[in-house]
């Protein structure tokens, strides 16, 4: 199972990167991370928050940074220990009052433009961060990796969104440098926030071996799941096929399949695989059709299934795509379209002769889809 994971890391790397890791959110990849911040900013400098208050003529807020020591510093500042922040950020009973600001410069003048809590942990960190080369990924991740299970908030989460950030062949090439029992540790502790799951299953399935396929096979197996099961689905099974691929694979398809599961649950799979598609083309072939044919039987969705097979150029299904027309529970008209649009564009015989007996009976839907086709192509 381990030279199966290996294989699929060597295969990822010969891909081009994607532009970010496959199983974050995107309002998780578009958070600035503190090292980006912090490049950007003229000057970084951390003290404690004081004297928030509002101007009583325009009630807008104000707190005072009382300037404790310089990441970063500019000639802007000269000897200014205090910092106006524009902002109500309330120092109140236990309310840490340890705070990292970034700033910029305006009219000659240091201008607050972000900052968090910054207990000794985020000073520390962010030192270590700033020091990175941008361009080795494999030493950054590597760093990144430590924090992840950081008790500090801040510093967890700011380490997640650097691998939400990063692409996935960079992951894969620092995969060495991932601890696999670390990676189920955070998987299982209920207090990891549920976004970041799918993508420590990622992790995993680059880094682990069968026991840790089992780990994730038993919480992708689980009935019923959990709702943080359900909302992470995706990326755990991609873990599992990339550590055990006959059976990671079978479980993917029995779950396209299976029309109890919800859709939510179901979508996800469909994404693992189209990521699996991607990253590993013509090797997982065989796979990734009964993935689809598994679909094809259901009308919600069925046309999922046809686009990408019509977008991958793959023909292998044109007989079961075609036979699916017909039914019922494929009138609905997305349905419909997307079967003739992948008929128009199949070179087979059978596609031809189907685009034929559909253009007589409905010449109006085959010349939309036409139609269609041409503006796709014009862009």
């Amino acid at each position: 199972m381990l030279r199966f994971a290996v294989a699929v890391v060597a295969i990822v790397l010969a891909v081009p990167p994607a532009p970010a890791c496959t199983f974050c959110g995107d309002n998780v990849r578009a958070r600035p991370t503190l090292r980006m911040q912090y490049a950007q900013a003229k000057a970084v400098v951390y003290g404690k928050l004081a004297n928030p208050r509002f101007d009583p003529k325009t009630d807008e807020g104000f707190t005072d940074l009382n300037v404790g020591a310089a990441l970063k510093d500019d000639p802007a500042r000269g000897n200014q220990n205090v910092l106006v922040i524009r902002g109500y950020l309330p120092v109140i009973g236990d309310t840490p009052a340890d705070y990292l600001a970034f700033c910029g410069v305006a009219d000659g003048k240091l201008s607050y433009t972000g900052g968090v809590p910054a207990t000794a942990a985020v000073v520390e960190y962010l030192k270590g961060a700033a020091k990175l080369a941008d361009n080795d990924a494999t030493a950054r991740l590597a760093y990144f990796f430590k924090h992840l299970g950081s008790t500090n908030a801040v510093v967890a989460g700011d380490a997640f969104v650097e691998f939400a950030r990063a692409s996935d062949a960079d992951i894969a090439k620092a995969a060495k440098h991932f601890d696999p029992a670390a990676l189920q540790k955070l998987i299982a502790d209920e207090n990891t926030p549920g976004e970041r799951l799918g993508v420590f299953a990622f992790l995993l399935g680059v880094s682990g071996g069968a026991t840790d396929a089992a780990f994730l096979e038993k919480l992708l197996k689980s009935s019923p799941p959990s709702e943080r099961v359900r909302d992470s689905f995706g990326g755990l099974l991609a873990g599992y096929v990339l550590l055990d691929g006959k059976n990671g694979w079978a479980l993917a398809a029995a779950t396209l399949a299976d029309t109890k599961q919800s859709y939510s649950v179901r979508l996800s799979s469909l994404n693992t695989v189209r990521f699996l598609q991607a990253t590993r083309g013509a090797d997982c072939k065989p796979e990734v059709l009964k993935c689809c044919a598994a679909l094809l039987p259901d009308g919600d969705l069925a046309d999922q299934a046809v686009e990408d097979l019509r977008r991958w150029g793959w023909w292998d299904l044109s007989a079961d795509v075609f036979a699916q027309f017909a039914k019922p529970t494929h009138e609905a008209p997305i349905v419909r379209r997307g079967i003739v649009r992948y008929a128009l564009s199949c070179p087979n015989d059978d596609a031809k002769k189907f685009v034929a007996a559909v253009r007589a009976t409905d010449p109006k839907l085959v010349a939309a889809v036409e139609e269609m086709l041409k503006l796709y192509e014009k862009r």
